[in-house]
């Protein structure tokens, strides 16, 4: 069985968009739209595609509206939308399947900003979500400027962007509404302030700048990219210049009433001052809603107090910061004269080795002129043992002339010496 839903819209002199943002959720069970005392027919045009149009007192910012807003729907699924956002198709057809079988109590859309009439993927909003879509009871809109929402539920379902379900974010058509936004966000007392612990407005300037062009996936100088991230920054530095006004307590009024007090004085004594009768016209002037003062000087001086406490850790992480590099350096130069003793110690060594080696290489240059000579009276040797060796042949050749000759004589005398000695024929 598919869910009912509630879907609401807070609006403000938006006649441009708001028949196209409450058309969009024409396929709600209920449509709401709490307009903030608009000027320029943007109630009469809601209430052609509305169940109900609620005129509430103006406020500069939509956070004070939106938790009476949601208080208005009966249904279980509410779907929450500013009056300059506008789903698209893929969205609507995304949230009637997702009604039918919830997987999650709390849905965020990924959100296309359109900053100065444009929206571009490289830019540093891209991609973010929004919560828009959730059941009764799981999140609360917190009444502080850009403070979030409260979740009550962990079963959270950021919807990818493939599905194509997004809201187009119809904002800031050019510089001087983003400027006039930002002025009415940061002079609210009870607001998200920007965070900075430190004490140079020049850097945190540039540090600023730096952060919203490092989440920029093009950077050209000159492009969209780069210029809406430079207005992103504005933001907040307005918002701290207006911290830096309170840091410094300045009372511009009795500043001012001094001085008014002296020029009274002196237009009095130049008599150029009159009573007058002048016409009496009685108005109803606005009345915002009641803040409580003593909860936004309590969080004043819990973030001043969170201020200091970051400056004192700041100082405290810079002194130890510093005693660690004191302590590398000593370290470091420990070290180094470690090094030069270690490089005189293998310079002295190697010296030595050195020294050695050139020994050793006249000791080889010695050792290879006798082995020449060696070899020189061994050759000499050589040539000696050939002459004997001839010299044995011609003997043994001698010798064996000699044998011979001796059988040839005692073959031929013998039987002659036998007949001689022993009377024996021969």
């Amino acid at each position: 069985m598919r869910e009912k839903l509630s879907a609401v819209v807070v609006s403000y002199n938006r006649a441009l968009l708001i028949g196209t943002c409450v058309r969009a959720v024409g396929f709600a069970d209920e449509v709401i739209v709490v307009d903030k005392s608009s000027t320029d027919g943007t109630p009469n045009i809601a209430a052609r595609y509305a169940d109900r149009v609620i005129t509430v007192p103006w406020s500069p910012t939509v956070e004070e509206t939106r938790a009476f807003a949601v208080a208005q729907c009966k249904n279980n699924w509410i779907m929450c939308l500013d009056d300059d956002e506008c789903l698209s198709p893929e969205a609507i057809r995304f949230i009637q399947a997702e009604l039918e079988a919830p997987r999650a109590d709390v849905y965020g859309l990924l959100q296309r900003h359109y900053i100065l009439g444009s929206h571009d993927e490289a830019a540093y909003y891209w991609p973010e979500h929004q919560i828009r879509l959730f059941r009764k009871g799981a999140v609360t809109f917190s009444s502080t400027v850009h403070s979030g929402i409260e979740l009550h539920s962990d079963n959270v379902l950021h919807v990818t962007e493939d599905t194509g379900a997004a809201i187009l974010h119809l904002s800031h058509q050019d510089v001087a509404q983003w400027i006039d936004k930002t002025n009415r966000y940061t002079s609210r007392l009870d607001r998200e302030r920007v965070s900075d612990y430190g004490n140079s407005l020049a850097r945190f300037a540039h540090e600023r700048t730096e952060y919203w062009l490092s989440r920029t996936r093009d950077t050209s100088p000159g492009g969209y990219p780069e210029a809406v991230s430079v207005l992103r920054a504005t933001y907040d530095l307005i918002d701290r210049l207006k911290i830096w006004e309170e840091e410094r307590g300045l009372d511009a009024v009795a500043e001012f009433q001094r001085i008014c007090a002296q020029l009274d004085a002196a237009y009095m004594t130049l008599g150029i001052v009159s009573d007058r009768t002048g016409e009496m016209v009685t108005a109803v002037p606005y009345m915002p809603r009641a803040v409580d003062e003593h909860e936004v000087l309590k969080r004043r001086l819990a973030h001043f107090r969170v201020r200091y406490d970051a400056l004192t850790v700041e100082r405290d992480t810079q002194a130890a910061e510093a005693a660690r590099q004191a302590g590398e350096l000593d370290s470091l130069a420990k070290k180094h004269e470690e090094a030069r003793r270690a490089v005189d110690a293998q310079k002295e060594r190697a010296l030595i080795e050195c020294r050695r080696a050139q020994a050793e290489r006249e000791r080889a240059v010695q050792a290879e002129a006798q082995l020449g000579s060696l070899k020189g009276e061994y050759s000499t040797l050589q040539a000696q043992f050939h002459t004997l060796q001839c010299e044995l042949r011609a003997l043994q050749n001698e010798q064996a002339l000699l044998q011979g000759s001796m059988r040839t004589f005692l073959r031929a005398y013998l039987p002659r010496l036998r007949q001689h000695l022993f009377g024996q024929r021969p």
